[in-house]
């Protein structure tokens, strides 16, 4: 065989590695949903001093895959300003965040048992069984 056959196939199957390889890492870590399986997450809105009854609690089942953006709209109805950095929630259920005060986003940290700041946004949290969400005004 030819020196240039056996580089040619060389450069042939190291092409068909890599692609293999692009292909397998996208559906693997771009996929947000590998089953259509319904996982349960529990929704909490904390009005903070905006309303007298101030919080109120969801169960919901939805399909896997889900953002917490999506859960939250399932039940209030949620302004919003889209950024190149994602979506940032302004109101929610008609009441609008006033300076110096706004709307943030926490999940529960099951293994400390507190509630922490998402440092992810809410658009791209994505959710698994037995999260816990919130949405809490800070005023």
């Amino acid at each position: 065989m030819k020196k240039s056959k056996i580089v040619f196939l060389v450069m042939g199957v190291l092409l068909l590695a890599l692609a293999t390889s692009a292909l397998t890492y996208y559906l693997i870590y771009t996929s947000n949903s590998s089953s259509n399986s319904d996982i349960n997450v529990i929704v909490f809105i904390s009005y903070g001093t905006l309303k007298e009854d101030n919080q109120e609690e969801y169960n919901l089942t939805l399909t896997e895959g889900k953002s917490a953006l999506y859960a939250f709209s399932q039940v209030a109805n949620l302004e919003l300003i889209n950024y190149t950095f994602g979506v940032y929630v302004v109101g929610v259920n008609g009441y609008m965040e006033q300076f110096p005060d706004y709307w943030s986003f926490y999940y529960h940290d099951y293994s400390s048992g507190f509630w922490v700041y998402s440092e992810i946004g809410v658009d791209n949290y994505y959710l698994e069984d037995g999260n816990k969400i919130k949405l809490e005004y800070t005023g």
